[in-house]
């Protein structure tokens, strides 16, 4: 089964990273669909698992940024 990784990108440092992983292409599919009705329509998540638009980032410098939702991306596969 393919496993994806949700991939965020910090506004602040720049830095990459993934903060879940899911399984299922359909079901990934479906999550992404759903961010994007999220995004226009301000719900929240329905399940646990969901990556959400927005994410909080703890830059290595101490600061604190936010971190955009970029994709669902093939895990070990690289931008």
């Amino acid at each position: 089964m393919k496993m994806f990784d949700a991939i965020y990108k910090c506004r602040l440092c720049g830095e990459e990273f993934v903060k879940c992983s899911t399984s299922g292409e359909e079901s990934n599919r479906s999550f992404v669909m759903k961010i994007m009705c999220r995004a226009v329509d301000l719900k929240e998540p329905e399940e646990v698992m969901e990556p959400t638009i927005y994410a909080c980032h703890p830059c290595k410098d101490g600061s604190f940024g936010v971190a955009d939702f970029q994709g669902m991306r093939l895990e070990g596969k690289t931008g």
